[in-house]
């Protein structure tokens, strides 16, 4: 076997063996914490950002276009009104963007849209209404408005931004005498006008629309009733079964890997979060003991600088054998 040949299948070898890890967010809506982990390895890399009793009741979670994390906190329903928090990373500070002081907004999803921030509803809060804007979220003056008209929704524990700029939601309603989920999945334009409806209430397999993500044309939607996650071909509408977490309240909150796989955390207190394949096969659950799991964003690794230059030098390295050959051919 010639030298390179050799080096060849040494290089092929060392970057199939390269796995860069996502970093992970959750909050926890039991215990009021923010823990971080790496997506390859969550038990041996798991770190508390924000201890417990830090946030109150944190139902949604997304990362800003500054890095930074907000939370929507539900609040005690008392003296702690509901409100949109955000942490810092870098420094591990925590502050308020904006609380609703009158009770009126409790949040259940969060989607930017630049730099204003979308917000939906709780449903375990009985709170219904438009999905309500906070503009400047990331900074600057504040200001609250709603955003979607039409489509009389319920509440919406998922929002989703296509890159065309419409907004997927989950209308969904809960019977607090059944404890049971049920609403379709509705399509609003770029401005925020009703479309109409991607899922209907019932139909493809969908009971209770709650965590969405969307990847491409794709639409993914947590269906909280059945424990289990379709996709939608946003290109036909066509709605099929993707994965299973099974059972009910075992999926809610989504959050998109950058492999290509797909994270569920369940809101059902086990404190169990589910990462699915490409395929939707289930690959891991981890028991992250956070009880009820409130949000999971995701930021996607970035190779290091010394990869990239073992990378470049590898593929040297193969040019300079490829030369060397060719002269040691013609010799």
């Amino acid at each position: 076997m010639s030298r390179f040949t050799v080096v060849c299948t040494a290089l092929v070898s060392l970057a199939a063996t390269v796995s860069l890890a996502d970093t992970v967010y959750v909050t926890s809506f039991t215990t009021g914490e923010i823990i971080s982990y790496d997506s390859t390895d969550p038990a041996g890399t798991r770190t508390v950002l924000s201890g417990s009793g830090s946030l109150i009741k944190p139902g949604a979670l997304t990362v800003g276009p500054d890095g930074n994390l907000y939370i929507g906190e539900d609040g005690d329903g008392a003296t702690f009104a509901p409100r949109i928090s955000k942490f810092e990373p870098a420094t591990l500070t925590l502050s308020t963007v904006v609380a609703f002081g009158s009770f009126e907004v409790f949040p259940g999803s969060l989607a930017f849209q630049g730099n204003d921030l979308l917000v939906g509803r709780n449903p375990f809060f009985g709170n219904t209404g438009p999905i309500v804007k906070v503009s400047n979220a990331t900074g600057g003056a504040v200001a609250l408005s709603d955003y979607t008209t039409g489509g009389s929704l319920a509440s919406s524990p998922g929002l989703a931004l296509g890159a065309d700029g419409r907004l997927y939601v989950s209308d969904q309603t809960y019977n607090f005498g059944t404890a049971i989920a049920s609403g379709p999945v509705k399509r609003f334009d770029s401005a925020g006008a009703f479309v109409g409806e991607v899922i209907a209430s019932g139909s493809s397999g969908l009971a209770g629309p709650t965590g969405l993500a969307i990847s491409g044309s794709t639409l993914y939607t947590a269906s909280i009733m059945t424990g289990t996650v379709l996709r939608t071909d946003l290109s036909t509408d066509i709605t099929t079964s993707f994965a299973s977490a099974g059972g009910a309240f075992e999926v809610g909150t989504l959050a998109l890997l950058a492999d290509g796989g797909l994270l569920a955390g369940s809101p059902s207190g086990l404190g169990s979060i589910y990462r699915f394949g490409t395929d939707g096969t289930l690959l891991e659950t981890y028991a992250s003991g956070l009880g009820q799991i409130g949000g999971i964003a995701t930021v996607a690794a970035v190779p290091e600088p010394g990869g990239v230059t073992l990378a470049v030098g590898g593929l040297a390295v193969l040019g300079w054998l490829a030369r060397r050959g060719r002269r040691d051919r013609t010799a």
